[in-house]
């Protein structure tokens, strides 16, 4: 069983790279979700937190998941409640491209 600790660390990981493409402010993780199956972890740029100002928030950032068994991190989307990406994840009807890439 993954430890809070041991998923927020792949989801930082997974932060960490999303903000090495161009446009894209370091992020960092605002909350998490404990769910059955996966944590879920919410994030925001860290300009945002540091001034709360909205012209600093990033838009469109889905929650990360990360399978409480495997370790594994998913991405979500934002079209969707996240009890919707959880179940598509949990009953295996989900792939992304965090499904087929090494993890950190």
């Amino acid at each position: 069983m993954v430890t809070e600790q041991e998923a927020r660390s792949t989801a930082a990981a997974v932060l960490q790279e999303m903000s090495s493409f161009p446009d894209v402010p370091p992020l960092a993780i605002v909350d998490v979700e404990e769910r059955p199956a996966f944590w879920v972890f919410h994030y925001q740029s860290v300009r945002y937190i540091e001034t709360g100002s909205f012209l600093d928030s990033v838009m469109g950032n889905a929650p990360v998941l990360v399978d409480r068994k495997t370790g594994q991190a998913h991405h979500t989307g934002t079209a969707r409640s996240i009890d919707y990406y959880v179940a598509e994840h949990t009953n295996g009807r989900h792939t992304c491209a965090l499904c087929a890439s090494p993890q950190p």
